[in-house]
C-alpha cells in the first residue's frame, strides 16, 4: 500500500487567491514533498471531506480570491468545489453527459475541460465534447458564453462561433479569454464582448514560430499568461512550451521532451508543466528545463518530490514559492507539490 505523507501545517488556508494566470498564494506545508489533498483514488462522485470525497478524471482547476478551489472533474461531467478546509461538494453539472444551461446541478457538460476565473467570480469552462465555453456565475448559474455547438473553426459573435474539443483556458486583465483549441490547432481569443477570433495559428498541424497568423501549432492543451500579457502554450505533440507576445510573435520557449500537458506560472515568472511523462517539470524563466517532481513511473506515492509517482498529471497552479497544485488525472487525486 502507498504510503500517506500527511503535512503537518492546516491546510485551511492552502488555497488562497488567484490571479489571471493561475497562480495562487498556496500556503507551503512544514516539510517538502508530495501530499494528497482531496480524493481516495476511486473514480466516484462523492462529496465529501478532503480524501473521503471522490472524483473522476479530475483534469483542471481555478481559485477564487475566498481560497475556494473548482475542478472540471472531467469523467463526472461536472464542476467540483473544495472550500478552504477541504469540504467537496458539486458546484454545477448533475453527472449527466449533455448539454444543458441551468441553475448549479439542473446544467448538464460533457467532458469539461479547462476553467478560469475572473475578477468577480465568474468561472469559464472549455466544455470540450460540446465544443462550446460555458460560463457560470458565483451563484451557480450556467450559460454558454460562446460556441454553438457545432465543431468546426468559425470565427464572429459568440453564439455563431464554433470550436473543436477546447481544451485549456486564460484570462487576462481585460477579460479577453484564451482558448487552446485543440483539433484546430489553434489559439483563439473571445473578446469580453464576446466576439471570438484566431488569436494565432493557421489551423494546419504543425510546428512553425514566426507572425500568429502564419505560425502553427499541433494539438495546444494548456495555457497561461504572465503579468505582461505574454501567453504561453503547452504542447505535448511537438514537446515545446511556446510564447505568444502581446504584438503577435510566436515563438518556442523551451523544449520539453517530457511532452507538456498544461503549463502554470509563478510570481517568479516560472513555468510548471505538468508532462506525459507523469512530472512536474521546471522551466526557469531563463528556458532551463528540470524535472521537479515525479520519478516517471505511472502510480500513486506521496514522498519526497523526485520520488513521488503521479498518473497522467494535468491541470497545474503555482505560487511563488514553488508550491503546486496537481490535478492527479488517472489517480482521481488532487495532490499538493511542497518544495
Amino acid at each position: 500500500m502507498k504510503k500517506l505523507f500527511i503535512a503537518t501545517c492546516a491546510l485551511a488556508s492552502l488555497f488562497y487567491g488567484c490571479s489571471k494566470s493561475k497562480t495562487s498564494n498556496v500556503t507551503p506545508t512544514q516539510t517538502g514533498g508530495v501530499t494528497t489533498y482531496v480524493g481516495n483514488g476511486t473514480a466516484g462522485l462523492v462529496d465529501a471531506s478532503g480524501t473521503g470525497a471522490e472524483l473522476n478524471l479530475p483534469v483542471d482547476m481555478a481559485v477564487d480570491v475566498a481560497g475556494n478551489l473548482y475542478i472540471s472533474d472531467k469523467g463526472n461531467n461536472v464542476i467540483r468545489k473544495v472550500a478552504p478546509g477541504g469540504s467537496v461538494s458539486t458546484f454545477a453539472g448533475n453527472g449527466t453527459a449533455g448539454y444543458k444551461d441551468g441553475a448549479g446541478t439542473v446544467a448538464e457538460f460533457n467532458g469539461p475541460e479547462g476553467i478560469v476565473i475572473d475578477e468577480t467570480g465568474n468561472l469559464y469552462v472549455s466544455d470540450s465534447q460540446n465544443n462550446v465555453i460555458r460560463k457560470i456565475t458565483p451563484a451557480g448559474l450556467v450559460s454558454t458564453y460562446a460556441g454553438n455547438g457545432s465543431l468546426g473553426l468559425v470565427d464572429g459573435p459568440a453564439a455563431t462561433a464554433e470550436f473543436a474539443e477546447p481544451n485549456g483556458l486564460a484570462i487576462d486583465k481585460a477579460r479577453n479569454i484564451y482558448v487552446a483549441d485543440f483539433f484546430n490547432n489553434v489559439i483563439r481569443k473571445i473578446a469580453s464582448d464576446g466576439t471570438v477570433t484566431t488569436y494565432a495559428g493557421t489551423g494546419l498541424a504543425g510546428k512553425a514560430d514566426g507572425v500568429a497568423a502564419s505560425a502553427s501549432f499541433h494539438n495546444p492543451s494548456g495555457l497561461t499568461i504572465d503579468g505582461s500579457s505574454n501567453l504561453y502554450v503547452a504542447e505535448a505533440t511537438n514537446n515545446a512550451i511556446r510564447q505568444i507576445t502581446p504584438g503577435g510573435q510566436v515563438s518556442t520557449f523551451a523544449t520539453v521532451n517530457a511532452g507538456p500537458i498544461r503549463v502554470t506560472i509563478d510570481g517568479s515568472s516560472d513555468l510548471f508543466a505538468s508532462c506525459n511523462n507523469n512530472t512536474i517539470q521546471k522551466i526557469t524563466n531563463a528556458g532551463v528545463v528540470s524535472t521537479y517532481a515525479g520519478d516517471g513511473t505511472p502510480g500513486y506515492e506521496d514522498s519526497s518530490l523526485l520520488s513521488s509517482e503521479f498518473n497522467t498529471p494535468a491541470g497545474v497552479i503555482a505560487n511563488s514559492q514553488g508550491v503546486i497544485i496537481v490535478a492527479d488525472y488517472n489517480n482521481n487525486r488532487i495532490r499538493v507539490v511542497t518544495p
